[in-house]
């Protein structure tokens, strides 16, 4: 993982094509934002390695990112730029350490006048003999960086959870009587952010429960932001009063 300043300014460019190579294009401040409100949920369980990890992928035109530490679950998206039907041919995990590194640098270039600016993810296809992909990210402002080269690596016998999954087992959300949550997931997502700069801390939130399930089980919690339609943010409740 490298990222420098070179000492003269040159636009970096994707080394030649090569099969199954992938190029999305997001602006730094998407790309910050969705990597910024996922990256708080990312697990550090070292007997659970896959939860350590963001997973990037691509549906709708858009470049989705979740992480998940089996008691919250954050996600949010971010329109592609190049208006292609790019499709990863399996999603992306991306270590934490990597995704705090990709996070440092986009932050130096998230001010307001780079902050609608370009950045392209240049995927390769996997090294052979293993699943490791090389992600490598470069952008076209005027100020100029090394291209940083970060991992993604499949664990195929410890799977990320299916997200898509657990929506559809509990599809429905109203409100509820008290709950009690933890106080850490609450200041999580009050630390959202939008268009790469943090929302007001006047700005509220907004939370939705699941319809109580017949078992009496407790369901997640839904948060929002109304500034932020693309976040959501699943926690699971310390205890819950219904009506």
């Amino acid at each position: 993982m490298t990222a420098t300043d070179p000492a003269i300014s040159t636009t970096p460019t994707p080394t030649d094509d090569a099969p199954d190579r992938l190029t999305l294009t997001v602006t730094i401040a998407g790309l910050f934002d969705v990597l910024t409100n996922t990256i708080r949920a990312v697990g550090t369980d070292v007997t659970l390695p896959s939860l350590s990890r963001v997973r990037l992928h691509v549906a709708d035109g858009r470049l989705h990112a979740t992480s998940t530490d089996r008691y919250r679950i954050h996600r949010d998206w971010t329109p592609l730029l190049d208006n292609t039907l790019a499709r990863l041919p399996a999603p992306l995990m991306v270590p934490a350490d990597d995704v705090a590194a990709l996070r440092t640098m986009l932050r130096r270039f998230r001010i307001a006048a780079l902050r609608d600016e370009p950045v392209a993810l240049t995927v390769d296809p996997p090294n052979p003999g293993t699943d490791l992909r090389l992600i490598q990210i470069t952008t076209s402002t005027r100020i100029c960086f090394d291209p940083l080269t970060i991992h993604s690596l499949d664990d195929p016998t410890s799977p990320f959870p299916d997200i898509a999954a657990l929506d559809a087992r509990t599809p429905r959300w109203e409100p509820t009587g008290t709950v009690r949550l933890n106080p850490g997931f609450l200041a999580d997502a009050a630390k959202l952010t939008h268009h790469g700069r943090p929302v007001s801390r006047h700005a509220g939130l907004t939370l939705r429960f699941r319809a109580d399930r017949p078992d009496r089980a407790l369901g997640a919690v839904r948060i929002t932001h109304p500034g932020r339609p693309s976040f959501t943010a699943d926690v699971m409740p310390i205890h819950h009063h219904a009506r």
